[in-house]
C-alpha cells in the first residue's frame, strides 16, 4: 500500500511540475525519446511479429532438443540466447508512445494505457515467455525479476550515482535487463555500445519511451535499484524455449 502511494504521489507531482531538471531533455521532440529515434511501426502487423517469434523459438527448441554433442546444445543456446534479446528489441518500437496509466493493462500497442509492470510483463509474454501476465504485473518489482532469474543474475545498488550504476552494467556486458526501481520497474538494454531504459514512463511524456539510461530522470532518480541480467540466464531461456511456465514470487 505504502509502495502504491508513494507512485501516485510522484506520478502527480510529476505531472504537475512544469519544470525540467537541469540537463534532462523531457520534450517529445528530444533525440533521447525512443520514438523520434526510430522509423514509425506498422501497429497492425504486431501479430505478425509474435506468430514469427514463436515459430523461430519452437524451431530452436527442435534443434536444441535434438543436438547430439554437448557442442551442439552449447551452440543453440548461445543462438537462443542472442535470439531473446532480438525479438524483445524488436518488440519494443511498437509500443513507444503507448501512453501510461497507473492502473493500465493494454495489451495492444498504441491502444489504452499500460502500467510499468504490465508493460514488462506484456513484452515478456508476447516474446513467449510464459509468464502469469497480471499477477506477475502487480507484484514488486524486485518480487517481478526474482520470478523470473535467480540472484545468482541479480546484482543491488544502494544509492550508487546514475552514473557508477551506467558503469556497472556496461560492465557486466551486453544483453537484456530487467531493472527494478524504488516505485518503477523497466527493461535496460545494454547493445554493446550504449544502454537504454525502455519502460512506461510516469513522468513526462507519460508514455512508453527508450532513453540513454545516465540521462532518464526517474531512473536517476530512484535510490534502490534491482538488476535482473535475463539473456545470461540459461535456466531461463532453456525455460522459454521450452514453453515452461514462470512462477510469480509473491
Amino acid at each position: 500500500m505504502i509502495v502504491v502511494v508513494v507512485c501516485i504521489v510522484l506520478a502527480i507531482a510529476l505531472r504537475s511540475s512544469s519544470l525540467a531538471l537541469p540537463g534532462i531533455q523531457t520534450s517529445l521532440q528530444s533525440p533521447l525519446r525512443s520514438h523520434q529515434n526510430h522509423p514509425a511501426v506498422d501497429v497492425s502487423t504486431y501479430h505478425v511479429l509474435t506468430e514469427k517469434i514463436q515459430d523461430q523459438r519452437a524451431t530452436l527448441w527442435l534443434r536444441y532438443r535434438n543436438a547430439v554433442t554437448d557442442s551442439e546444445k552449447e551452440s543453440t543456446l548461445v543462438e537462443a540466447r542472442e535470439s531473446l534479446v532480438k525479438f524483445v528489441s524488436n518488440i519494443f518500437p511498437y509500443w513507444y508512445g503507448t501512453g501510461w496509466d497507473f492502473y493500465g493493462t493494454s495489451e495492444t500497442p498504441g491502444k489504452g494505457k499500460i502500467a510499468c509492470g504490465y508493460f514488462v510483463s506484456t513484452v515478456l509474454r508476447d516474446a513467449g515467455l510464459k509468464v502469469q501476465r497480471a499477477k506477475l504485473a502487480q507484484q514488486a518489482s524486485e518480487n517481478i525479476i526474482l520470478s523470473l532469474t535467480t540472484n545468482n543474475h541479480i546484482k543491488r545498488f544502494r544509492q550508487v550515482p546514475i552514473n557508477k550504476f551506467v558503469d556497472a552494467v556496461k560492465t557486466s556486458g551486453s544483453g537484456l535487463y530487467v531493472v527494478g526501481l524504488d516505485v518503477h520497474v523497466g527493461f535496460i538494454l545494454n547493445t554493446g555500445e550504449d544502454v537504454f531504459f525502455i519502460h512506461s514512463s510516469y513522468g513526462d511524456p507519460y508514455c512508453v519511451v527508450k532513453e540513454r539510461a545516465e540521462e532518464s530522470q526517474i531512473l536517476g532518480s530512484s535510490k534502490y535499484r534491482v538488476l535482473g541480467k535475463l539473456s545470461e540466464d540459461d535456466d531461463l531461456v532453456l525455460k522459454w524455449l521450452k514453453g515452461d511456465q514462470f512462477i510469480t514470487r509473491a
